[in-house]
């Protein structure tokens, strides 16, 4: 991210500020995150963000301080698509001491970005996040928002998607899947040739210890999709986007990759809470094997049907952001799932795929890696997590905005 400075329009170094943002280079889904630094002053200052003479967030700044919380996330969706121009400013009274325009580039996909936007303005919600995500900020209560595999008639959809010849019998079967079970599996669907240089790429994280990873352990290594182009691909298979568009009803996009050379052994949890989608249900997960599962490796186990049962959010369970530690998280949360597991008597179902499949679960999907009873024996896999574009996408565990990605899709 490059940075800006203006000092005051008088020309005098009474203040200054920058401000910076991803979006300014290429274009922005959902929350448009803006770091801010402001540099220090005697007295008391105002920093303002102001799009075509509207003040769309302000907040004091104390004396010698810093500009709040270091960045804000702008929703995008409250702006038009296209290049827009920001400015912020910094005000000690009435004057202004210091401004910063700010050129973004901000893409959402229709109808959801007008009916999120409708949302936030028709709940109050802040146009701007100062330094923290939270669920509070949003109206998951307007189940007009709910995609069409949360509704009553999701079976009628899937009809008229056959009806119209947009999908398949096979399509259909697997939409079905998703709507009843809450995930549903393409078998091995990566082609040899993509499969055979993942695992070339996972040998060389190995041997190479990328992230300081320790072989036989069940640590995630993050982000492989940014270092080796197989795993790129996988991330922007077609095949994937094209049942994820078919969920969303709008482009899928992807957020993030984790890698695993053995299970994970994680217990039992919603993405719900970590991958947050508003409004919800528009986030998928997807599991893709890079070998055969062997029972006993710490394969995933799934509950179905459970993606019905209530989202948990960090304000419900009297929980801070999680900044490090996560123990205080574990114990809350994860007491909380198994109740709710147990009041509905769901029962898991181990996955146990060939290479190459993929399995796509719905956002607030039970599921976890079963305890490695063979040390010995890998679970090589990839998890990558997909928002639709136009919803807004945030961790909801750490409080930190979600940026989708809005790579060239392959044709």
């Amino acid at each position: 991210m490059a940075l800006f400075s203006f000092l005051s329009r008088k020309g005098v170094a009474t203040g200054s500020l920058r401000l910076y943002s991803d979006a300014q280079s290429q274009p922005a889904a959902g929350l448009v995150v803006i770091g801010l630094e402001a540099g220090p002053s005697p007295k008391g200052l105002r920093f303002e963000l102001l799009h075509e003479g509207e003040c769309l967030f302000r907040k004091a700044i104390p004396p010698e301080g810093s500009a709040p919380g270091g960045w804000i996330a702008l929703h995008g969706q409250l702006l038009p698509n296209g290049e827009s121009e920001v400015v912020g400013r910094l005000l000690e009274g009435r004057q202004v001491v210091a401004e910063a325009p700010l050129r973004i580039q901000i893409r959402n996909a229709e109808p959801l970005r007008s009916q999120v936007a409708e949302s936030l303005r028709r709940s109050g919600a802040p146009a701007v996040a100062d330094g923290v995500c939270d669920s509070r900020d949003y109206d998951y209560g307007d189940l007009d928002l709910r995609p069409w595999f949360d509704r009553p008639d999701a079976m009628e959809h899937i009809d008229g998607l056959l009806g119209s010849r947009r999908i398949s019998e096979t399509d259909a079967e697997r939409l079905r899947a998703f709507v009843t079970q809450g995930f549903l599996v393409l078998p091995e669907l990566v082609e040899a040739p993509l499969l055979r240089d993942l695992n070339e790429a996972l040998d060389d994280v190995v041997a190479k210890a990328v992230d300081g990873y320790q072989e036989g352990s069940s640590e995630r290594i993050h982000g492989l999709h940014d270092r080796y182009p197989a795993v790129k691909a996988l991330w922007l298979h077609p095949e994937i986007l094209r049942m994820l568009d078919l969920i969303f009803g709008q482009p899928a996009r992807p957020c993030q990759s984790l890698t695993y050379v053995y299970g994970s052994q994680q217990e039992h949890h919603q993405d719900t809470i970590h991958l947050t989608p508003f409004p919800a249900g528009y986030m998928c997960g997807v599991w893709t094997a890079l070998e055969d599962v062997q029972e006993g490796a710490g394969e995933l186990r799934v509950f179905p049907g459970s993606h019905r049962l209530d989202r948990l959010y960090m304000a419900g369970l009297g929980l801070p952001k999680v900044g490090g530690e996560w123990n205080d998280f574990g114990q809350k949360a994860v007491p909380a799932w198994t109740r709710m597991l147990e009041s509905g008597r769901f029962r898991s179902e181990a996955y146990l795929p060939k290479a190459g499949s993929v399995l796509i679960w719905h956002e607030n999907l039970m599921h976890g890696g079963a305890p490695r009873r063979d040390q010995s024996v890998s679970r090589r896999s990839i998890v990558g997590h997909y928002f639709a574009e136009g919803c807004v996408a945030y961790y909801d565990s750490s409080g930190l905005p979600g940026v989708m990605r809005l790579d060239p899709r392959p044709s």
